[in-house]
This record gives structure tokens, C-alpha cells and sequence, in this order.
């Protein structure tokens, strides 16, 4: 009998939460795409180019206009360039450039340091290829890293440190002192990084964004992982992209022209043109704040804590004071009594540490959110 590699996992709890709503009158606050459509501007550049580039394959590194949009916008913001011919690649979405990125540097034996909570597409890709994650839990309530912890860990086998910020589904976001850290511990190893980067352009109370693309020792041993899904609301394009150093990207490119080949060739170039304009990355923003200001407000007199949230766009509530029971059951109880859907954080901890905390997602319209709190208000 054939062993598949995957056979513990199963489906992540945002499509089982979608599963379970499906045909009901549950207002579901998992729901992972937000309800705000993207600019009128890149769906008509998307209509133009399906019109006109269809019949065509992408180059498998993605287009280059593309890629050299990308290579400037990441020029702007941190004062370095990376080449758009070597050390940029377009990807079909994130997850996929995770799992190549993962897959492009993990073997039998490998030990991969991942920081819980996690969302649940690295434990698989890292297992697929023989590795064995190595799990730091990030320090509750504020969902900092322990990087004492971590040093403790680090041994011969340990090939990458997989970090997420701004983190999903926490919020938090690293500081400049996290990137002190993170270069001190790899300094003078041969452990590479890969960030993703995913919610960079959603940072919140006029915080900023520190990639370790900015910082030029961690970005020569690094692999930052973006999309364009979540700043321009465009998610089922999935399409994304990531960045290396042209040592740690020729590895990459030889999976990638395997496991995916090319990319949507119309979106990329409506996407090209789009980064070209003026993009107002601090409105993408700002749209996000205010909704969460708003979910703040309407459940501040209810029973449940609000954990603060700096950046992306899920919210934590901690439930202790109102029952003791694990937060899957409770979540059950909101979406069976109250008629609203969140989600359990206990199951993105692979041993499910269950510290009474639901997750909400406040990228849906007004009007629901506000339905959705007056539920809760009940509870």
C-alpha cells in the first residue's frame, strides 16, 4: 500500500468554517477574500489585455514589465534594488511560492523553524519534502518572538526560519530590533529566511512595514513571498511573487518551471500597468484601519477582549471571561445560538494550545459587520 505523504492533513479551518455556512443564515467573519472590489482602473486594464494577450504564454519568471514594476516599487521603499532579469519571479499566488520556495531548499532531514500561531500551508510543504518543522510558540498576548527561544533550537540541521509579517493571524508586525535578532542568529550560518510578506501594504496607527529585504545582510539569505491578491482586493487572480538574491533564485526557478511553468499572461500585464500608476499604498491602508477602528467601537461593551491588531485584516477576541470551554466548541456555539461564524485560533498551533481566542475578519461591508456585532453583543 502507497503511503500518501499528506495523510494527517486536512482541510484548513477557513474552508471548513465556509463548508458549515454554506446555505445558512450565519454571518460568516471567516471569510478569507474581503467584500471590497478592486479599482475600477486594474478591472479594465484586466478586460483590455484578456482581449488581447489570451493566446500567449508568460515567460515562466513572469513577465518582465512586471517584474521590473515590482523591482521598482521594492526600490522606493527600502533604497535597494533587485534585478528584475534574476532576482524577481511571478508566481501563481503565494501559497504556490511558498511551497517552491520551501520544496527549492528543503530535504530529507532538514529542520525548519516556523513560529505558531502559523497558518496551514507550511507544515504540509515542508513534510512533503522530508523536512521536519521545528515549532516556536510567538509569546501571548502581544504575539512577539522569544528569540532567546529560538537560539536554543538552531542546530546543523536547521536549513530555514519560515517568519511571517505582518503575521496572520495575529497582527503582529516585526520591529527593527525582530531584524536585529534574526540577522545575529543567522549570522555566519548557512540558514536561509523565508518572509512572507503577504499584508505588507496593511500596517496600522501609522506603524511601518520592516521587510529584511532592507536589510542588506538578511536579504542576501533571504526569500520574501508577496501577492497582489490582498493589496488590490484581487485574490482569486492568485498571483504573486517572490524575491531573492540571484544565488537563492536560481534554485527556485528550476522547481518553478516545473510545478507551474507560467502564470496568467493577461493579468500580469493589466497588473503591470497598474503598478505603474500612482498607487496610493497608504489609502490601501487606511480603508483597512478604519474598519478595524470600526469592529473595535462596535464590540467595545460586549463581554469579549479585544486583543489589539496592528496590521493585517483579522481581528482576536479573547473569551475568557465569558465560558471556559475550548474555543472550537465555543465557535460552534456563536455559529449554532448567535447565528455568527469566527474562528478558533487553537488550530494554528500544531499541538492546538487552545488560550480561549476566536479570529475574526473585518474586510466585509459595514453593514455586516455591524449585523455581526450586535449578535455578539448578545453573547
Amino acid at each position: 500500500m502507497i503511503k500518501a505523504k499528506l495523510s494527517n492533513i486536512g482541510k484548513d479551518i477557513f474552508t471548513i468554517i465556509s463548508e458549515l455556512v454554506q446555505d445558512t443564515d450565519i454571518i460568516n467573519l471567516s471569510k478569507i477574500a474581503p467584500d471590497i472590489q478592486c479599482s475600477d482602473k486594474l478591472t479594465e486594464l484586466s478586460i483590455e489585455y484578456i482581449k488581447q494577450k489570451s493566446g500567449e504564454y508568460a515567460h515562466p519568471d513572469g513577465l518582465l514589465e512586471l517584474r521590473e514594476a515590482i523591482s521598482e516599487k521594492i526600490e522606493k521603499r527600502c533604497g535597494v534594488n533587485f534585478s528584475a532579469l534574476n532576482e524577481i519571479t511571478i508566481t501563481a499566488g503565494a501559497t504556490q511560492a511558498m511551497y517552491t520556495a520551501i520544496s527549492s531548499f528543503v530535504s530529507e532531514g532538514d529542520e525548519v523553524v516556523i513560529f505558531e500561531p502559523a497558518i496551514n500551508s507550511y507544515v504540509p510543504a515542508i513534510v512533503s519534502c522530508g523536512g521536519r518543522p521545528v515549532f516556536v510558540q510567538l509569546k501571548h498576548p502581544d504575539y512577539r518572538i522569544d528569540w532567546e527561544a529560538v537560539q536554543k533550537i538552531i542546530n546543523t540541521r536547521t536549513k530555514l526560519i519560515i517568519i511571517n509579517t505582518p503575521h496572520i493571524p495575529t497582527g503582529a508586525i516585526f520591529t527593527d530590533e525582530d531584524i536585529a535578532q534574526l540577522r545575529k542568529i543567522t549570522n555566519g550560518t548557512k540558514i536561509n529566511v523565508i518572509s512572507d510578506e503577504v499584508f505588507e501594504h496593511m500596517v496600522y496607527d501609522k506603524q511601518k512595514h520592516v521587510s529584511v529585504l532592507c536589510n542588506e545582510q538578511l536579504a542576501e539569505r533571504s526569500i520574501v513571498v508577496s501577492s497582489f491578491g490582498v493589496s488590490f482586493n484581487v485574490p482569486g487572480w492568485k498571483i504573486g511573487y517572490c524575491v531573492a538574491s540571484e544565488k537563492l533564485m536560481a534554485q527556485i526557478r528550476k522547481n518553478q518551471l516545473f510545478q507551474v511553468n507560467s502564470v496568467n499572461t493577461p493579468l500580469q500585464y493589466a497588473l503591470a500597468d497598474y503598478l505603474r500608476s500612482k498607487i496610493d499604498y497608504n489609502s490601501i491602508s487606511k480603508k483597512f484601519e478604519k474598519k478595524r477602528d470600526l469592529m473595535v467601537e462596535l464590540l467595545k461593551d460586549s463581554r469579549f477582549e479585544i486583543i489589539p491588531t496592528q496590521s493585517t485584516f483579522y481581528q482576536l477576541i479573547d473569551y475568557s471571561a465569558i465560558s471556559n470551554e475550548k474555543d472550537t466548541e465555543f465557535a460552534r456555539k456563536l455559529m449554532d445560538n448567535y447565528g455568527v461564524a469566527l474562528f478558533p485560533l487553537s488550530v494554528f498551533y500544531h499541538d492546538t494550545i487552545d488560550n480561549k481566542i476566536l479570529g475574526l475578519s473585518f474586510a466585509r461591508e459595514e453593514q455586516i459587520l455591524k449585523q455581526a456585532a450586535k449578535k455578539l453583543a448578545q453573547v
